[in-house]
């Protein structure tokens, strides 16, 4: 039963890694909301560590301090820093989370226990968004940013192989800039200090741009996985044309005087039988999995965009119903 659990998750997680992700984060914040709440710190400096893991290194180097200890490298610490660079498992994550709190229903148990924290989940946000954007500007900028400036040269590279692909991809990889002042800002004034400095009315006229960030991060990650798939196609067609002549050119084998022998098949303990497959077994190839994220990132928004609507409404009547009264 366990390795059936354990299967399912292993499953989920590779198939369906942003769907999977916030499912888990909102359950654990849902069951840690109290503890949240009261040591916030804890849970701030345990987030900043891996922030300061992969940002003061990469500084270093900047300023010339060259050092091959890098804690990427190291086994299990390698993989969870990895994961938390990775924007689809943690940021955009909590980012989902966050922006849902808004539209959904805040007298339902889950919601309010979450409501509570809301503050505390965007600033534990901010440290895996920020290692990610600082990851995408110091390696992927300044080449997204040469497909612009110098655009005969980005497109000889031998490894674009679709403009319109490259045009996609480097579109919201510069977008993406846009998004992380956006963000910044945002995440600033979640702080107290800035927020009682601003007072409540600037204060929540700067959180409206959080509709703004929103759309940006659709934008943006629609638009890497659409680029994606479309590199990916110019890429597997040409090699699909190379196997295909391969097997017109291949002369036929087993009618020309050579006998064809069976191989028989390999029999374990199981009296003959096919061992029986679990989820662990099969596999999903990259083209149907980029499918599933486009389809997650569009039933997670257009989901969101609904609700959203639908409680404006809500609220727009109730006042209309409190003017008259």
């Amino acid at each position: 039963m366990i390795k059936v659990l354990i299967d399912l998750l292993t499953f989920l997680r590779t198939t369906v890694p942003l769907l999977f992700c916030v499912a888990v984060f909102a359950l654990l914040f849902i069951w840690l909301a109290k503890s949240i709440k009261k040591y916030y710190y804890i849970y701030y400096t345990l987030f900043a560590i891996p922030f300061l893991m992969v940002v003061v290194p990469s500084l270093l180097r900047i300023f010339g301090v060259e050092t091959s200890f890098n804690f990427t490298r190291i086994p299990v610490l390698g993989e969870i820093l990895r994961d938390y660079i990775h924007m689809a498992s943690l940021g955009h994550p909590l980012l989902i989370i966050i922006m849902y709190m808004g539209a959904l229903d805040v007298k339902n148990t889950y919601v309010k226990r979450l409501m509570s924290i809301r503050k505390e989940i965007s600033i534990l946000s901010g440290f895996p968004i920020l290692t990610h954007s600082w990851i995408r500007v110091m390696n992927n900028f300044p080449e997204a940013l040469k497909y612009f400036t110098d655009h005969a040269e980005f497109m000889e590279n031998p490894r674009v192989t679709s403009a319109l692909g490259a045009g996609i991809t480097n579109t919201v990889l510069v977008l993406g800039i846009v998004m992380l002042v956006l963000f910044f800002i945002l995440w600033i004034t979640s702080f107290d200090t800035v927020h009682k400095r601003l007072g409540g009315i600037r204060w929540k006229k700067i959180q409206r741009w959080s509709y703004a960030l929103y759309a940006l991060l659709f934008i943006h990650a629609m638009g890497l996985q659409v680029g994606r798939m479309v590199s990916s196609a110019a890429t597997t067609k040409p090699q699909t044309e190379v196997v295909a002549k391969a097997q017109e050119t291949r002369p036929a084998q087993g009618g020309g005087g050579e006998r064809t022998q069976a191989t028989p098949q390999a029999q374990g303990g199981h009296g003959g039988r096919t061992p029986s497959k679990g989820l662990a077994d099969i596999k999903v190839n990259n083209t149907a999995k980029q499918w599933i994220s486009v389809s997650s990132l569009l039933l997670i928004y257009g989901s969101y965009l609904i609700l959203r609507v639908r409680k404006a409404g809500k609220k727009g009547k109730k006042k209309g119903i409190s003017i008259t009264a």
